[in-house]
């Protein structure tokens, strides 16, 4: 649908050559008041008396009436063409508002993450274990991600097709209705306004064809907001949970607020950090296109992360504070070749193979992780903003879980079929199990981080202060 609407881009913006046949209309004014004007000198000056000349003042000012008739169907039909003119103009504006690109640089730096922490709302996992965040592969995250934001700009251009089809259809009932009225020359007498505004009415009948984008327009669509879009970009629109990171200085508000440390569910299970989901599918019930990910989050704020530029809107700030449109050839090099992002994918490829999420079964023991239909509010008419669920197609995300088995790598890209022996035996004999200290391990009794002592000798160590630092909440 998005190619689709580029393809009738091009061909409303070639209608701007009909500018040049606009001085046709200014020639038919001109010649329609020449003949009124001269009719009117003929019954002011033709010097007859009697039935004479009651007989030519009547046929006057029945030839006046029909002038002015014609006149006024003529001006009619020009509201309908100027404003249809008017509407390929904004239509070409809102469509160009989506953006060309699925990804934003800041994502490609996501690549070399062990795993993405996705927060979610607080869920009870395997034995009522309590939950607010999801590890996640950086390949699934990827995977997921382009299928929502392909999703979501599929549609919004089928909403801007649709909108823009019904309103040229309602402008080519109303030249039609104008035609039948020039055709037929009794009909004159009552032709009807137009759809224009009295201010582009009077430049018609003045001979000047007013079809600048700046006016108002029958177009469903107000151009001074973006089209919904510009009370949408920042971050407290409601659109965005955790806000986005506006790139500017940490919030002293935010950082001297509780940190609310990632509790993931039990190590070894889907989702926690030595098994994070490598099924794009699994996140489904989340929108990833709001959701800010690898953010520090406190009490009155999150600190950093993540959070991906919106593929409906161009001119959002996160588009410029992620570093603008991410290389997608490389991309999809990373994951492995299966042609998330490869050449013709944009806005075909993408829905045909990964659009098929809403039957993801969250992850093992989470059934209430909303697998299904996920809010991503758009733009353009009432049925484009409310949740919607991802369009239907072929339920292809197998391709890409083998990154998991068979693929070397978490990307998936260095494929494990192709190292021998040696590679086999070095693999064995450098295995081992990493872990790293984080939010809610259990630890031994007594256990200082050392991130949060000050550095020193025997002379001059000091006690560790009692004063809870932030580091870690649970050891003092």
């Amino acid at each position: 649908m998005y190619d689709r609407l580029m393809r009738l881009v091009a061909a409303l913006e070639s209608a701007e050559a009909l500018v040049a046949s606009d001085g046709e209309h200014n020639a038919i004014v001109c010649g329609l008041n020449e003949a009124n004007n001269s009719t009117y000198h003929l019954r002011a000056n033709q010097g007859f008396t009697g039935e004479t000349g009651n007989e030519i003042d009547a046929w006057a000012d029945a030839t006046m009436k029909r002038v002015q008739g014609i006149k006024e169907s003529h001006n009619s039909a020009m509201e309908y063409y100027v404003e249809a003119r008017r509407a390929m103009k904004h239509i070409c504006e809102e469509a160009q508002q989506l953006s060309p690109n699925l990804i934003d640089a800041s994502l490609q730096q996501l690549a070399d993450a062990a795993h993405v922490v996705v927060p979610v709302t607080k869920y009870l996992g395997p034995l009522g274990q309590p939950i607010n965040a999801l590890a996640v592969s950086a390949d699934a995250y990827f995977q997921a991600l382009i299928m929502q934001a392909n999703d979501r700009r599929e549609i919004n251009s089928t909403d801007i097709l649709e909108r823009a089809n019904n309103t040229m259809q309602e402008l080519a009932n109303g030249v039609t209705e104008q035609t039948v009225q020039l055709e037929d020359p009794g009909s004159h007498q009552w032709a009807p306004k137009g759809p224009s505004t009295p201010s582009v009415r009077k430049d018609i009948e003045n001979g000047y064809l007013n079809v600048s984008r700046h006016k108002p327009g029958v177009y469903p669509g107000n151009r001074d907001n973006d089209y919904g879009r510009s009370d949408l970009r920042g971050p407290r629109s409601g659109l965005y949970p955790d806000g986005y990171n506006e790139g500017g200085p940490v919030s002293d508000r935010v950082m001297s607020s509780q940190r609310i440390p990632n509790r993931f569910t039990t190590e070894g299970e889907v989702g926690s950090r030595l098994n994070p989901i490598t099924d794009p599918q699994d996140l489904a019930g989340i929108d990833l296109l709001h959701t800010r990910v690898n953010g520090d989050r406190h009490a009155n704020g999150t600190i950093g992360g993540y959070t991906p530029a919106p593929p409906t809107d161009r001119h959002h700030p996160l588009w410029k504070l992620n570093g603008g449109p991410g290389d997608e050839k490389s991309l999809a090099a990373r994951l492995g070749g299966v042609g998330v992002l490869a050449a013709g994918a944009l806005g075909t490829g993408v829905a045909a193979r990964f659009a098929s999420m809403s039957s993801g079964n969250a992850i093992n023991g989470m059934t209430s992780l909303r697998a299904g239909a996920y809010a991503a509010p758009g733009y353009g008419s009432s049925a484009a903003r409310g949740t919607t669920t991802p369009l239907s197609g072929s339920s292809g995300v197998s391709a890409n879980r083998a990154g998991a088995t068979g693929q070397g790598g978490f990307m998936g890209g260095a494929g494990g079929s192709g190292s021998g022996a040696k590679d086999e035996k070095k693999g064995r004999r450098c295995k081992y199990t990493p872990f790293r200290v984080d939010d809610d391990d259990e630890l031994p009794e007594g256990y200082v981080n050392p991130l949060s002592q000050t550095y020193g000798s025997e002379k001059d160590i000091e006690p560790v202060s009692r004063k809870n630092d932030g580091w870690d909440i649970r050891q003092w």
